[in-house]
Formats: structure tokens, sequence, C-alpha cells
């Protein structure tokens, strides 16, 4: 219908990460939070069941929002300088990038940067609703070390 949903009074979104019977990874544990808000036609409100917009909402502010998956990363160097003179030293160092190799996932229903989102996750009357279907950074972003040996004259 084009329209955003709104949250439903009383009813928690049930938001976090947890899987469903199938595997499917999900962030939203409860479609029943949303509803389709109500649309005015020769005065009477579509679909049944909905939800009238109040306050900025109707007046075409922004819907309510709910937050996605939070974004975790830890990168890490240590370095070691050893001087052999007054002009010439050495360091080494060791970068750790995402060193706890914490997975970072997209919100349901995203697409872009080369994504393709899951069909429908959007959507709250979807069996596909709240599902994610990629991480974040490039395509894993897997723990990554270096090291490195400078040489300073």
């Amino acid at each position: 219908m084009g329209c955003n949903d709104v949250l439903v009074a009383g009813q928690s979104p049930k938001l976090g990460l947890h899987e469903d019977s199938s595997g499917a990874l999900h962030w939203i544990g409860n479609a029943a939070a949303f509803s389709q808000p109500c649309q005015l036609g020769n005065n009477t409100p579509t679909p049944t069941g909905c939800i009238a917009e109040t306050g900025s909402a109707a007046l075409g502010g922004r819907p309510g929002q709910i937050p996605g998956p939070g974004f975790h990363r830890l990168d890490f160097s240590l370095y070691k300088s050893i001087p052999f003179n007054e002009r010439i030293s050495v360091q080494f160092r060791a970068d750790f990038f995402n060193i706890l190799n914490h997975p970072n996932f997209n919100a349901p229903n995203f697409s872009g940067n080369g994504v393709n989102g899951i069909s429908n996750s959007g959507t709250f009357t979807s069996s596909t609703f709240g599902e994610i279907g990629s991480t974040r950074d490039n395509p894993y972003d897997p723990r990554q070390i270096q090291f490195a040996l400078k040489l300073y004259y």
C-alpha cells in the first residue's frame, strides 16, 4: 500500500537476534507488534483493523522506528620501537582487525551495497518478516592480523 508500519501499543516487537524453527536468523520476534496505518478513502478508513495515525504522523511526520542490530567491532594494535643509535631505529607492530571476530548483521529488508534483501522481510504479514539476510561488513569481515617492521633512519 506504500505506507509505513506503525507500532501497536502494548505489543513488544521482541527485538534481538534469534533463529526460527527453520534456522533462519531474525531480528524482530513479534509481527503482531506492527499494523497498517489507516488510509482515508471516501471518509472510510482502510484496511479493516488499521490504526489511525495521531500527532505529527497524521500530518506526514516520520513514522515510529525501531533500531536494527548493533555494530560491535574491536581493532587492536601493538608496537615496539627499538633504537639502535640516535638516528636509526626499528619499529615492530602487530595490527588486529575485528579481533573478536564478531559478525555485524544488516537490518531486515536491507538491500544495497551489493546485497539482495530477503523477499518480503519488511512486510509484517509475511512469513519472512524480520529475517536478516546479510552482514554489514565486506563480505563477512573475518578477523585479520598484519605484522609490520619499519626501519627509521
